[in-house]
C-alpha cells in the first residue's frame, strides 16, 4: 500500500524561532486524520511545506517525490485558509478555470450540483456569504480528483445544516479511497470523523493514534444520576476520585468507570437518570496544553 506522504524528522524555522522540531508521520489511502494543535503549533506551517509553498530540513515526501511536484500537485486538493475572491468572477467561471489545470478533471457543474451548490454556479463569488464561499472552495479542491486532500478549518462560517452535509461527503471521499488531512479547531467534529489523530505541541507530534487510544491515557470518566441515598453511599466506591451533589444529582468522577458501576450495581434500583460519559476530544486536548503550559 502507497504512502502518499512520508514524513521524518522534518524541521522549520522562521528566522531563529523554531516552529517544526522533527516531525514524523506517514500516511495510507483511505483515511482521515485529524491534525490539531494548539494556535502557532505548526498545523498551517506543516500543510505548507507538504504542498511545496515553504522550505523545510529533514524529509518530506509526496507521492514519492519532493513536495509541490508536478505529479503531487496533480493528486492534491487542498482548501487552505483565506478564500480566494476574486473580482467580477463567478463560481462557475472560477471551477472551470481550475478544471483546464488538470488532464482529468471532473464536471464543476456536477460537483455543484452533488455538493448542493447549483444555484451558486453563476454567482459572482464576491457576493457569496462566507459560509456558501467555504463550501464552494471545497468543491474546488475536488475538481481535479484528488487522491489526498488537505483541508484548513474547513467549516468555518458553515451552519449547522452545511456542515453535517460538508462532513458527510467527507466520509464518502473516504469510503472513495481518499486521504484526507484534516485541521480544525472545532474538536468535537474532529473526534465525530476521523480515523487517525496527529496532535501538535512545541512543534512536534506528542500524540500519533485513534481517539480511543488517546482516551486510555485520559481515564477519567464522569457517572452522573438522581438518587435519594446519602451522600456518604457513593463516596468511597471503587475508582471514585471525586464526588458532587446537588440537589439530590450526583456525579462521580472516577478513572476505573467499570469499577465504579459494578459497585453501583446493588444500588441501581434506587437510582434514576443515570448516565455514564467519557473525556471528549476537546476535554482531552485541553487538559494537554495545560500540561504543557504548566
Amino acid at each position: 500500500m502507497t504512502n502518499e506522504l512520508v514524513v521524518r524528522d522534518l524541521q522549520f524555522s522562521y528566522g531563529k524561532q523554531a516552529v517544526l522540531r522533527g516531525i514524523s508521520f506517514s500516511t495510507t489511502p483511505g483515511t482521515i486524520i485529524g491534525l490539531i494543535g494548539a494556535n502557532g503549533a505548526g498545523k498551517t506551517t506543516l500543510l505548507n511545506i507538504l504542498l511545496g509553498l515553504l522550505p523545510a530540513t529533514g524529509k518530506a515526501q509526496v507521492f514519492g517525490g519532493k513536495p509541490g511536484n508536478h505529479a503531487a500537485k496533480q493528486q492534491i486538493g487542498s482548501m487552505l485558509q483565506g478564500d480566494m475572491v476574486l473580482p467580477g468572477v463567478t463560481v462557475i467561471e472560477m471551477l472551470a478555470n481550475l478544471a483546464s489545470a488538470y488532464p482529468t478533471s471532473q464536471s464543476p457543474m456536477k460537483l455543484l450540483k452533488e455538493n448542493g451548490l447549483a444555484d451558486l454556479a453563476n454567482k459572482r463569488l464576491r457576493s457569496l456569504s462566507g459560509g456558501q464561499l467555504r463550501r464552494v472552495i471545497f468543491v474546488a479542491a475536488l475538481v481535479g480528483d484528488p487522491q489526498l486532500l488537505f483541508l484548513d478549518e474547513p467549516t468555518v462560517g458553515m451552519d449547522v445544516t452545511a456542515r453535517d452535509a460538508f462532513w458527510d461527503r467527507v466520509r464518502a471521499l473516504r469510503s472513495a479511497g481518499k486521504t484526507i488531512v484534516i485541521t480544525s479547531h472545532y474538536l468535537e467534529e474532529i473526534q465525530g470523523v476521523a480515523d487517525r489523530l496527529l496532535i501538535m505541541q512545541a512543534g512536534k507530534i506528542a500524540f500519533d493514534g485513534t481517539f480511543a487510544e488517546l482516551q486510555t491515557h485520559f481515564q477519567e470518566t464522569a457517572i452522573t444520576f438522581t438518587s435519594n441515598l446519602p451522600e456518604s453511599t457513593f463516596a468511597g466506591l471503587a475508582g471514585v476520585d471525586r464526588l458532587q451533589n446537588e440537589a439530590g444529582q450526583v456525579q462521580l468522577i472516577t478513572r476505573d468507570s467499570k469499577a465504579t458501576m459494578a459497585a453501583l450495581a446493588p444500588m441501581l434500583p434506587e437510582i434514576d437518570n443515570l448516565t455514564v460519559t467519557h473525556e471528549s476530544l476537546a476535554a482531552i486536548f485541553t487538559k494537554m496544553m495545560q500540561k504543557e503550559t504548566a
